[in-house]
């Protein structure tokens, strides 16, 4: 096998675990092979137009050239976006695959394994790196140089700072991981790196929304606080021919095949010693009761980073799209609100627990982390409705307090009324609990106990449109249902009595909710 050829092989193995959701979504949908490979590349394709797309409409009424701090500002804040998200598939790719002893017996260079993994994370960095050559392009054909010799320029810009960001993504990550305090605390530290992206998309959004709607009121944009080192790039794009331009891309160059070096001597070496690490099993430990040994055996279960990871993005991207605009346009303050919209907060609590508590929070996946420990557990003298219940105790009680947390402190930053944070806290209660039901049932009728990455758990059942039209359809009615209430409030003068009569809806509703719950899933289960 020529290396051409081994190179494309690896390449299409590592593609299915850069993303193992998307892999599992395209099986179930009869696709494999070939017909995997090429959907992932639309896939890619696709999500790299629309950010081009998005983020170059957005920037193109600002003049970039005569704007280096507003460059360097916007240069950092795609860098940091494109690193966010190199970051989870160098993870995955290099570290969570646990694949390189499977390569031994077979006829592929070590070169070749690692160029393929190198390869798949420029490939998955590419798409959330577009919006810089958009941002390079525009800065270009605005300088005083002709357009015909600056649009290829800024290719060429571009490609040496994707280079850069590749290996510096590969070296960064991977020096992270070898060290002590990584080993340490592995489960936190991936954690936070692998949320950084959802941060990050929120936080570039939010920012280029922010500047956009300055240049529509004012009609003048200011300049902002230059970035070292980035102002290089800034200085190619408008002075390709300057001495500070000769001497940049001298720098650049060199700094990246300094990185590349290193990552050749140092980073690939070293990579392979972790290869044979093995997976930590969760173990249960003899404890005063079975209650605490299951409770403790749960808390091991949730330190999957990736797991983590998709629950704190669920809590907090609902409150940062809610509160980034208000706060932006400087009407973060909600004290005017009076006892009399009870109800409606009631309402916004079930609708914020809907919103944080979806097919990637912890009660859809509750059951199927057991692997093959359910199988175990149901061969015990013990009680399995009872085992179930425990779980869900565990994950509606997890679910309930770390979202309560996020309620209060974004009813305490919007100086919400005391009593109208209760009734909020009432509603996400009410939600968490018919939830946490939902999707405990869901995961019982889509049981997997073989996966190999939790991300083949979520969205099971239910493709990416159908969780778009879902969410679409909880805003939609929730959104109706609030517009009525505050209009009844408003127009009547029976307030106390249009609270009470909504609540007690509420709870017959939630009531009637969870006596079909009862019948079509715990009735079932055996004692």
């Amino acid at each position: 096998m020529n290396n051409k050829r081994q190179l494309k092989e690896l390449f299409k193995v590592n593609l299915l675990y850069a993303n193992p959701q998307v892999t599992d979504q395209l099986r179930k949908k009869g696709k494999y092979g070939n017909d995997i490979f090429k959907s992932i590349l639309l896939q890619q394709a696709f999500l790299g137009i629309l950010f081009v797309v998005l983020y170059g409409a957005s920037m193109f009424i600002i003049d970039f050239s005569a704007l280096p701090g507003i460059f360097t500002n916007y240069m950092a804040m795609f860098g940091i976006l494109s690193f966010s998200q190199g970051v989870s598939v160098v993870f995955n790719v290099f570290f969570d695959s646990k694949d390189f002893e499977d390569y031994l017996p077979l006829p592929f260079s070590e070169r070749n394994i690692f160029l393929a993994k190198m390869l798949i994370v420029g490939f998955f960095l590419l798409p959330f790196s577009l919006p810089i050559i958009a941002l390079f392009i525009l800065t270009a054909i605005r300088s005083s140089v002709t357009p015909i010799l600056m649009v290829p320029i800024s290719i060429v810009v571009f490609l040496l700072f994707f280079a850069i960001l590749l290996t510096l993504v590969i070296c960064l990550v991977s020096l992270l991981v070898q060290t002590k305090v990584f080993n340490r605390f592995k489960t936190l530290l991936t954690t936070l790196l692998m949320f950084i992206p959802t941060v990050g998309m929120l936080a570039g959004m939010m920012y280029l929304n922010h500047k956009q709607s300055e240049v529509f009121d004012s009609g003048v944009m200011k300049d902002q606080t230059i970035i070292p080192v980035l102002d290089i790039f800034h200085e190619l794009l408008v002075y390709p021919f300057s001495l500070k331009s000769v001497l940049g891309v001298l720098g650049l160059v060199s700094f990246c095949l300094v990185l590349s070096f290193f990552i050749k001597k140092r980073v690939l070496p070293s990579m392979q010693n972790n290869f044979e690490t093995s997976q930590i099993t969760p173990k249960m430990t003899s404890y005063k009761s079975l209650r605490s040994q299951l409770i403790k055996y749960h808390f091991n279960l949730i330190k999957n980073p990736t797991l983590q990871m998709q629950m704190l993005s669920s809590l907090i991207i609902f409150p940062v799209i809610f509160l980034v605009p208000i706060l932006i346009n400087g009407q973060g303050d909600f004290s005017f609100l009076t006892i009399d919209y009870f109800i409606v907060l009631v309402v916004g609590g079930i609708l914020f627990s809907a919103f944080t508590l979806g097919a990637n929070s912890l009660a859809s996946v509750i059951i199927s982390l057991d692997q093959s420990n359910l199988v175990f557990i149901r061969s015990l003298p013990i009680s399995f409705k009872e085992y179930i219940k425990i779980k869900f105790n565990f994950a509606f009680i997890l679910q309930t307090v770390l979202s309560s947390i996020i309620i209060l402190a974004t009813c305490l930053l919007v100086k919400l009324n005391v009593l109208l944070m209760l009734g909020m806290l009432m509603g996400n209660f009410f939600g968490c609990y018919a939830g946490t039901s939902y999707y405990l049932k869901r995961d019982s009728k889509y049981l997997s106990l073989n996966w190999t990455n939790v991300n083949q758990l979520f969205n099971r059942g239910m493709g990416s449109f159908q969780v778009v039209a879902s969410l679409f359809g909880v805003m939609l009615v929730g959104g109706i249902i609030i517009l009525v209430l505050v209009t009844i409030i408003n127009i009547t003068t029976q307030v106390l009595l249009v609270n009470l009569v909504g609540l007690f809806l509420l709870i017959i509703v939630l009531v009637a909710y969870q006596m079909f719950i009862n019948k079509n899933f715990w009735n079932d289960l055996k004692e």
